[in-house]
């Protein structure tokens, strides 16, 4: 039962796939376009043809960049977490490509005011603790995400929920105060993960034990090392997963990762270093997967902070920035570059002329001279010291803001040391992003509404607020979208963050990993599906 925005989604990837998949003709022998040249794919998401028979059996060696610092699915905003969270936790509903699914909830029913919202629980599901879920799980889940004291980055997500009534343990019945055109899809996220209250009273969802009903179950975990995953014999997925396991190690150095899948010392390397593909793309032992991205990449600004509580400056930055050069530092060029507000110009809701097209030091200049900065000024950059590609970012904008006399001091630090810091606004500026997600209302509100839980630039701005406020209560799909992009006029011009560029992913894997299915939604769901051809 997919929404219209649900749909729309599903119709925007499609189209963007066959554009992506289209490629280019390849050189000819003076330097031309060949008039027979076969194009190359750009976009790989899963296998040509069919794949056999899927078998049992088998444990995946998958390598990724860093440790996941906290599992707990109401809390996280690291892509390491969704990661693993996607194998171990489930919601009441999954999106699949853009499409929204059934999962726990095995049906779900609207009234016509859009102001309840009645889920039918799917029988025979169980904790890894081995209770049976019920509806009271999901009312808890629920209102501890709702729960300040939770202290959920995305709990201004969920202030249009009134009440959730539970007539019987299978059944579970959201009110809310107005419309939501966003719900079903906010149901769908990983965030909205239904958790068994046992392991949180014992200790809480991010230590070597999870409250999940996944595919996988937590069997050990190092921090630093690596985290077990085990197949849940009592999956409620008949014969799923296929593997016995999933074990996730980490290893933040580009060419130690690109070396290990090449020697066959793991079977899937996440998301490869982006000066590797090609020569990974060319290895006939392994396969890849991507083109497409799901991670919007931006630099932060403090604006409790002067100089950048003034908006003025923060144009200037926006003005100075080369987002062309950016991405082709940071990602080899691959990618799409942010000219506007937070989502690239394919996806629903965005802005699809360039606000930013290119580098206005004259303008940039004159706005931090308009702001009583005439020779600049000095400022601090954070940046995750183990995510080179952030790095990279950070660096290229350092040189490009110097242009303008703003004189940025790097400062890499461990993703332990960052957090903190950010959380409590102890930085001027901070190298960030955010993964995408199928309905822009999760992060326009999570990242940049003034209640949000991941407004790390302390940003407040009433106009955007309303119109964030107005969307969620629109139904008509192509007037929500005009209001999105409303409110990402006003983010990309007088927003905390410049926005930069796009990621596009690839994972590469060995060629027995069968049952890829990417997900640029994004997701990571279909881990349940592999299986190795052994």
């Amino acid at each position: 039962m997919p929404t219209s925005i649900a749909r729309s989604i599903v119709i925007a990837l499609a189209a963007a796939l066959v554009v992506a998949c289209s490629g280019a003709p390849t050189a000819g022998p003076a330097g031309g376009a060949s008039a027979t040249a076969t194009p190359v794919a750009k976009v790989r998401m899963q296998d040509d043809g069919t794949t056999g028979t899927p078998k049992s059996g088998g444990r995946l060696k998958m390598l990724i960049r860093l440790d996941a610092t906290e599992l707990d699915p109401h809390k996280t905003n690291e892509t390491s977490s969704y990661l693993v969270n996607e194998s171990t936790y489930e919601s009441l509903l999954e999106a699949v490509s853009g499409e929204i699914k059934a999962s726990l909830a095995e049906s779900w029913t609207v009234t016509p005011d859009g102001l309840a919202y009645t889920f039918k629980l799917r029988p025979n599901v169980k904790f890894h603790s081995g209770r049976p879920l019920t509806s009271a799980d999901v009312k808890y889940s629920i209102e501890r995400i709702m729960d300040a004291a939770t202290a959920s980055p995305r709990r201004a997500n969920y202030a249009g929920i009134n009440t959730i009534e539970t007539p019987d343990a299978s059944t579970a019945v959201f009110k809310l105060r107005t419309p939501f055109a966003p719900f079903l899809a906010l149901m769908a996220t990983s965030g909205a993960s239904i958790v068994d209250k046992g392991v949180v009273d014992a200790g809480g969802l991010n230590g070597a034990v999870d409250g999940g009903t996944g595919p996988f179950v937590v069997k050990e975990r190092v921090k630093g090392q690596q985290i077990v995953l085990d197949k849940n014999p009592s999956y409620w997925r008949s014969g799923m997963p296929y593997l016995d396991g999933i074990t996730i190690t980490f290893n933040p150095d580009d060419n130690a990762r690109t070396a290990a899948v090449k020697s066959g010392t793991v079977d899937f390397l996440w998301r490869a270093a982006p000066e590797f593909i090609e020569s990974l793309k060319a290895d006939s032992n392994l396969k890849w997967y991507g083109g497409i991205g799901s991670l919007s990449l931006h630099m932060v600004v403090n604006t409790k902070k002067k100089p950048f509580d003034d908006v003025r400056v923060r144009q200037a930055i926006f003005h100075a920035l080369d987002r062309d050069q950016i991405l082709a530092v940071a990602n080899s060029g691959l990618g799409t570059t942010l000219k506007a507000g937070y989502l690239p110009p394919d996806r629903w809701g965005s802005i699809k002329e360039p606000i930013y097209d290119r580098p206005d030091t004259a303008k940039a200049k004159a706005l931090l001279t308009e702001a009583g900065y005439p020779t600049g000024f000095k400022t601090t950059l954070l940046v995750i010291s183990t995510s080179a590609f952030q790095v990279r970012s950070a660096e290229a904008e350092q040189q490009q803001l110097k242009a303008i006399g703003i004189d940025v001091e790097l400062k890499p630090v461990e993703a332990t040391v960052a957090n903190p810091a950010i959380a409590a606004g102890n930085f001027d500026m901070y190298q960030s992003g955010f993964s995408m997600t199928l309905d822009p209302d999760e992060i326009f509100s999570r990242a940049f509404l003034s209640t949000g839980g991941n407004n790390y630039g302390k940003w407040s701005d009433p106009e955007y607020d309303a119109l964030i406020v107005k969307a969620r209560a629109q139904t008509d799909r192509a007037e929500r979208e005009k209001t999105y992009q409303q409110a990402e006029r006003i983010l990309a011009t007088r927003g905390p963050a410049a926005m930069t560029w796009a990621s596009a992913d690839f994972d590469v894997v060995q060629k027995k990993v069968m049952g890829y299915k990417g997900d640029p939604t994004p997701g990571y769901r279909f881990y349940r599906e592999l299986w190795l051809n052994q």
